[in-house]
């Protein structure tokens, strides 16, 4: 999405069918499919403030700075190629999910120790994401359909992503989702892992 690597405001919201959204969208703008991407969550029990995913051998962290009304303001913490230092896991992927832990050693990780880190850690848990995404341009705002599967459940996600609270909603009202809850991938996987 254009707003990855700036501070943004967010609305998620999940369900089994957003179709009737994905119309709306298409109205709007024209979709530009994404490839299909597999990226493994990492997911803490202790806060719902940072969302921590690997997505295409890059280990990408975002956290929550403010909520405004509807929507939640999320800013990038963190990005990088794997493998990464073991003092950039210490100092930027545990203390946003809520840990503090030294690992007593300089090395770098790989996707694989990194996951096995993770798995050390009984605060924390790992998902893996299949999505097939189109991105919708609407000018001041950003707005993402997404098929998921999340093991053997189907499900859909829609968001909305700009830089101006105000551009956000203006979307949300267009699309029909006021009356809908904005849940963050991070609160989402959480609910459904603990």
């Amino acid at each position: 999405m254009k707003y990855k690597d700036v501070t943004r405001f967010e609305f998620r919201a999940f369900a089994t069918n957003l179709i009737p959204v994905k119309r709306k969208l298409e109205a709007l703008a024209t979709g530009e499919e994404q490839s299909p991407s597999r990226e493994t969550y990492i997911v803490t029990r202790l806060n719902i403030d940072a969302n921590v995913k690997i997505r295409g051998e890059h280990l990408q962290v975002k956290g929550l700075k403010a909520r405004f009304q509807m929507l939640e303001q999320w800013e990038p913490l963190f990005g990088k190629k794997l493998p990464v230092s073991s003092e950039d896991v210490e100092n930027f992927v545990f203390p946003p999910l809520g840990l503090d832990v030294d690992l007593g050693y300089a090395t770098h990780l790989a996707e694989e120790a990194l996951l096995a880190l993770v798995s050390e850690q009984p605060a924390l848990a790992t998902v893996e994401v299949d999505k097939g995404r189109t991105l919708f341009d609407l000018g001041d705002c950003e707005a993402e359909f997404c098929a998921l599967e999340i093991g053997e459940e189907r499900l859909q996600t829609v968001a909305i992503e700009a830089v101006e609270a105000e551009a956000a909603k203006r979307t949300i009202a267009d699309l029909g989702l006021e009356a809908a809850q904005n849940e963050s991938y991070a609160s989402f996987l959480q609910r459904r892992l603990f």
